[in-house]
Parts: C-alpha cells; structure tokens; sequence
C-alpha cells in the first residue's frame, strides 16, 4: 500500500502537481576565467574518454551537460561511456576495450574504491592520462588528480544544518549507500562528528548498504515507522536520496497529521528538487558535476601537452552549494561561481609547465 501511495504521489509531482526540475540546464558563462589561460593546445584532436559504472542521475543530467558544453567550447569529441553494473571488473572490461581503441586521456568514476587504482595503474603502462572524477579512491591513488567535492565536508555541514532546522534537539536518522566505499564512510564520520557537537541531538538510527531507489524507500519506511518522535533524517547519497523521499511522501500520506520531520538529502534529482517544492525536503546538497564534466577534459589536455600537476594525486575540490525553497531557482550561479574559480586557477595553481 504504502509503495502504491508513492507512486501516485510520485506521478501526480510529475505530471501537474510540481515542475520536474532536474533536467533543467545549468547555463555558465566560463569565457572570464578562460581568459586567464594561455596555453595553446598542440594537437587538431585529443583522444578523451569519459567513464561511468551505471545509469544513474548524477552522470546523466549534470556531468554530462558539463561534457557537452566542453566539447561546443573547445571543438573537441569526449566519447563517454555508460557501465551496465557497478564492479570494478565490468569498468575493467569497458576501459581498456577503449584504451585498444586508441583512446589514451581518461576521466574515470572508479566503481571500486580500491580496485580502481588497479586499472589507473594499467592504464598509465600503457602510456595514457587519468583522472578521477565523482568521488574518492582508496590511497595511495594512482590518478594524476581527483576531481571532486569534500564528501565528509558536505555531510558534516549538511547535518549542521540540519541539526540547526531541529532546534539543536532530538533524534536523527542516518541514511547511507555503499558501507565498503572510502566515501559513504567519509559522509557517514561527517554525519556523526556533526551529531557528537549538540548535547541532546543524537542518533537512533544507522541505515546501510543502499544500491537502489527501491532498497531506499523500503528501508527508510522501515526506518521511520520504528522510530516514532524522530526528529530528523538525512541522506548523503544520490540514490538513497531519492528512496528516502519517496518514504517520506507515503509516511506524511499514511500520517496526515504528522509533526513535521526535517530532512536533508544529497543532489538534486526530481525527486528531491519537488519534495523541497512541496515541503518534504528542508535542503539538498548540490554537487557541482557540470563542472567535473567541462574541466577534466580540459585538464587532460594540458597533460597530453606535456604538463604536469603540481601535486601528484592532489584533490581539487569541486564545491558545493545547499539548495532550499529559498534559492531553487537561483542556485545554478553558485555553481558557476565555483566552476569559474577552478578553471581560472589551472595554469597557476593546479597544473605546471616543466621547463
């Protein structure tokens, strides 16, 4: 019953109720920092490959407009790959038949923490560049950069937030994704030192080991029925974001009268981007993927033209920026802001011209 309910819900937001949103563009203006690069790139044609594990919202909508608006920008093709399932041994499989290809410049999302630096390594024998995009790899990382936001710095300001919508009292629920991946346990520790600073905000529930938007939704239902008075739930995960606002749709449908539960989620799929519409969602957290996807390419170059990081393995912080009923319509600037700031840096602070 309570899956029924979400789906009516679901499809009434969608089709009259509230606007989807997530497949809106994010338009950013980067000729102003672009201005500040004067490296001439070498070759007519760069061999760029961007990787994926699976489906999933995060690469279909936000890194890959990114992409796009690279390639329209530079005149060059990055031809970008979609997994059929999460493990390290399909991304194996799919990578170096591309690498036979002759593509030899890579963005990668590993789909293994650790397995991942395996491949990098491979790939560098065989005389090609890597990044890492999306998301941490187990160190040491065999990748030139990472480029990503600050998955502990984002859940532990999440749950601050959050925390601070409560009235700094009551209890939470912790949704994660993955127990074995570097970042759910980065998220998961940002969550809990956030938790560990307000004396009567603790909490009474750990979820886990969520893949999918059904095993969300299931497991958050679950959740919230056996933790009547709860006072907050949060997800810092895409998919477990959107399981959980589905739950939260049939427990206020089930509950008509219900004390509102504050809720913090992580991107902005529809699901998330109409439950804050409606209410259900007090803030999300928005990654900035456009700028993975236009600036990892653009780095890639400069490696096939000889330049180096300047910090092997460094980290480049994407950023990120909150999104509530307040800035829906406005947040897309913050993340040009933070994409314009990075590329006006790449020359200089990122990347080095060996003499």
């Amino acid at each position: 019953m309570k899956r029924i309910l979400s789906l009516v819900l679901a499809l009434f937001m969608l089709t009259g109720g509230v606007a989807a949103f997530a497949d809106s563009e994010v338009s950013v203006d980067t000729s102003a920092a672009l201005s500040n690069l004067t490296w001439e790139f070498q070759q007519d044609e760069y061999r760029l490959c961007c990787y994926w594990p699976a489906p999933d919202v995060f690469f279909d909508t936000y890194v890959l407009q990114g992409l796009q608006a690279f390639e329209a920008e530079f005149g060059q093709t990055v031809a970008y790959r979609v997994g059929t399932e999460w493990t390290q041994d399909v991304e194996n499989q799919n990578v170096e038949a591309l690498a036979a290809q002759g593509y030899d410049l890579f963005y990668i999302f590993g789909a293994d923490t650790s397995g991942a630096n395996g491949l990098y390594r491979e790939l560098y024998d065989a005389g090609c560049e890597v990044l890492t995009y999306a998301g941490l790899v187990d160190d040491p990382q065999e990748s030139a950069l990472t480029l990503c936001s600050n998955v502990y710095v984002q859940a532990y300001n999440s749950a601050k937030q959050l925390i601070e919508s409560m009235g700094g009292e009551g209890t939470i629920i912790n949704v994660l994704e993955n127990l074995n991946d570097v970042n759910t346990l980065r998220r998961k520790q940002g969550v809990e030192d956030a938790v560990a600073e307000y004396e009567n905000v603790s909490i009474c529930q750990e979820l886990g080991d969520i893949a999918v938007d059904s095993e969300g939704y299931e497991k958050c239902s679950d959740a919230l029925a056996a933790n009547p008075g709860v006072r907050g739930i949060i997800a810092t995960g895409g998919t477990a974001s959107r399981g959980l606002v589905m739950a939260m749709e049939d427990y206020y449908a089930t509950n008509p009268g219900a004390e509102h539960i504050f809720c913090a989620t992580m991107d902005q799929s529809d699901e998330v981007m109409n439950g804050i519409a409606s209410g259900i969602v007090d803030h999300t957290v928005s990654q900035n993927g456009w700028g993975m996807g236009y600036i990892c390419p653009l780095i890639l170059m400069y490696l096939k033209d000889g330049w180096e990081p300047i910090n092997w393995g460094e980290h480049i912080d994407t950023g990120y920026v909150f999104i509530n009923i307040d800035n829906m319509d406005s947040w897309q600037s913050d993340i040009e802001a933070l994409t314009q700031q990075i590329l006006g840096t790449i020359e200089t602070d990122i990347l080095t011209l060996p003499a």
